[in-house]
């Protein structure tokens, strides 16, 4: 017979006698698994019979999703085995499948990340730019293919109606690929997926300034910044670069050009590279290599300037202190001040050249004590490994004295180079050209200063 029906016919405990086997069954609230309970026979009791459980899932109206074969075997091993099994699922609904429409995918590390609370305080915020850059050929997302809806159903065969999935909607445009169902780069840049907009740009435009909301930035391209950049922040460009405020020179290094609207104040003394030519209105306390022109028409105070191309200023184009070094020359309106600050003007030097030229007697100085050693060593203990270390040293002397001798041909190489005052420059300045050197020992208006090569002195000539 049939006992104890519960929670409007979605329990049943079933049981013949009372040392027959026996079973509770339960349907979930949802509809969509059912739940036994298998308790064995005791005694001369009757085993529990599948066609029994069969008749109390019916009447349970239960009509899918019986696992007929797990049942069965369940059936048969509490009959055999006497243990009581408790809470088993032995039918399961089918869920609905959404219905999906063809949208796009983007890879995982383009979509928006929120940091677990107790990692907001372990975070570099200068480190996390919230530029989001790509490189070409970059697989961006992929192309998911539309998928139609799939009708659920209830163990007792009722059916679910499928949902309308909500995707996020993206349209492709510019330097975006299609490759088969891959979306890709088509070039070096920053992402875009604002408003459903997905798009590289080549030149990166921060409208405000470089700061904790921005981050460090190393972009392949053109950077244009609206404000400025913030003390302690580094900018990296392949391009060139565009500041329009006053900018704090941390660590900028533009593969091209760099156009500052205002001035450069270089903080802790800021390194500014540049691979092209340099525009500012005035430049303070920085270190600055440009490979080509610079023009600045203010003032230039306090720096380590070194440039390739001339050095042009304006007017009242002011030098006071620091060290500037152009190789085709310098065109200002001032050099240093009346309370005589220490001021050096070279010109005709290729820095680059001289850089490698200093790194190179210092590596002979360091290799020819270590060789003086090896010589004293072999003399007193002529080993064979004592000899080969010796020679090998020796060669490699020969070597470096060699690539000293032609980086010196090549340091001086702008003999032609001027330097021009239109208005004054004061006692104390060191002007040099090609390692030519004189000091001004009084103030000099209007005056041009040149090499005689031949006679290996600097001229000084009235404008």
């Amino acid at each position: 017979m049939i006992d104890n029906v519960k929670n409007q016919n979605a329990s049943f405990s079933g049981q013949l006698h009372k040392d027959d086997g026996g079973i509770d069954i339960e349907v979930a609230a949802d509809g969509m698994t059912v739940q036994a309970s298998f308790f064995p026979p005791r005694g001369e009791g009757k085993p529990l019979d599948s066609t029994y459980v069969a008749e109390l899932l019916a009447r349970l109206g239960v009509t899918d999703g019986v696992r007929w074969d797990e049942l069965t075997e369940l059936i048969f091993t509490i009959n055999t085995e006497r243990k009581i099994l408790r809470t088993v699922t032995i039918a399961n609904g089918i869920p609905p499948k959404a219905e999906f429409p063809e949208h796009i995918q983007l890879e995982e590390r383009f979509l928006a990340t929120v940091l677990p609370d107790d990692a907001i305080h372990k975070v570099d915020w200068k480190e996390r730019s919230s530029v989001v850059l790509v490189r070409k050929g970059e697989i961006i997302g992929h192309i998911i293919e539309a998928q139609a809806g799939v009708v659920g159903r209830l163990v007792t065969g009722g059916e679910i109606p499928f949902s309308k999935a909500a995707v996020q909607k993206y349209i492709p445009g510019t330097n975006i690929l299609r490759e088969a169902n891959d979306l890709v780069a088509g070039c070096d840049g920053k992402l875009i997926t604002d408003g459903g907009r997905l798009a590289i740009e080549e030149v990166l435009h921060i409208k405000g300034d470089v700061d904790f909301h921005v981050g460090h930035i190393s972009f392949p391209g053109d950077v244009v910044i609206d404000g400025s950049i913030s003390p302690g922040f580094r900018v990296y460009s392949g391009g060139s670069i565009t500041v329009k405020a006053t900018m704090d020179a941390f660590d900028v290094s533009a593969k091209k050009d760099l156009h500052c609207g205002q001035g450069i104040i270089g903080k802790q003394l800021g390194h500014i590279r540049v691979g092209g030519s340099l525009h500012a209105k005035f430049i303070e306390n920085a270190h600055v290599a440009v490979r080509e022109d610079m023009d600045v028409p203010g003032a230039i105070v306090g720096c380590h300037l070194y440039c390739l191309g001339k050095l042009r200023m304006g007017e009242k184009g002011r030098i006071v202190g620091g060290e500037i070094s152009a190789k085709d020359g310098v065109s200002c309106g001032w050099i240093g001040g009346k309370t005589n600050p220490a001021t050096s003007i070279n010109a005709g030097v290729d820095f680059i050249m001289q850089q490698k030229l200093d790194q190179a007697i210092i590596a002979m100085q360091q290799m020819s004590g270590k060789y003086q050693g090896l010589v004293q060593l072999a003399q007193t203990r002529p080993e064979p490994a004592v000899i080969i270390l010796r020679d090998a040293l020796e060669a490699k002397l020969k070597t470096l004295s060699s690539s000293i001798g032609d980086l010196n041909a090549k340091v001086d190489s702008n003999t032609n180079a001027i330097i021009e005052v239109r208005n004054s420059i004061y006692p104390g300045a060191i002007i040099s050209i090609c390692h030519i050197s004189t000091v001004v020992k009084q103030e000099i208006k209007a005056v041009r200063f040149r090499l005689d090569a031949q006679a290996r002195k600097i001229v000084i000539e009235k404008l």
